[in-house]
């Protein structure tokens, strides 16, 4: 009917599947996991962060493994040394 993405949203129901892109640089993504990852963080958006911050650790162990993974509560949080 011509309405963009954006207007059709503002009409349809709620949790409706919606795809993004985004390009993040490292220090922007570990900002992410330390939002997203926390107990504070909706649980919808942990069931996505904490397994890509999972996958983070894998690839680039240096610089994410300052992350702790709580796995009882799908969480994580940044600790110090």
């Amino acid at each position: 009917m011509g309405a963009t993405p954006q207007e059709a949203r503002s009409v349809l129901p709620n949790s409706l599947k919606t795809e993004i892109v985004v390009t993040y640089n490292l220090r922007e993504w570990r900002h992410f996991f330390k939002m997203r990852c926390s107990e504070r963080a909706h649980p919808q958006m942990r069931e996505v962060a904490v397994p890509l911050l999972r996958e983070f650790q894998k690839l680039i162990p240096v610089l994410f493994d300052d992350f702790q993974i709580d796995k009882s509560k799908v969480i994580a949080k940044q600790v110090s040394f």
